[in-house]
């Protein structure tokens, strides 16, 4: 895997990125390989912003014992709340 660095925090950032809006979709199990697998390959980057809120606790469980070793993004103003993806310009939700 191609890494890139991040020049304010010197974080070695993979050039490949995941989606995660598979994992809210498929089992537990499933959702667990697919992440190991994508870490395995060098995948330290991973996009959070999902359909499917389920997907949050998914990825930390399958990296709770990495969590150091790997990045993720979501959108500012998403709330999950409803269990599902939503969007949110009110301060004290964000």
């Amino acid at each position: 895997m191609e890494y890139r660095v991040c020049r304010k925090t010197g974080d070695q950032i993979s050039v490949l990125g995941m989606g995660t809006a598979y994992i809210g979709t498929v089992s537990d199990e499933e959702a667990a390989k697919t992440l190991e697998r994508a870490k395995e390959g060098g995948i330290n980057y991973f996009d959070l912003a999902t359909n499917h809120a389920s997907t949050f606790e998914r990825f930390g469980k399958a990296f709770s014992s990495v969590r150091n070793q790997v990045m993720y993004q979501v959108h500012f103003g998403a709330e999950y709340t409803s269990g599902e993806y939503g969007w949110t310009t009110d301060g004290e939700v964000i």
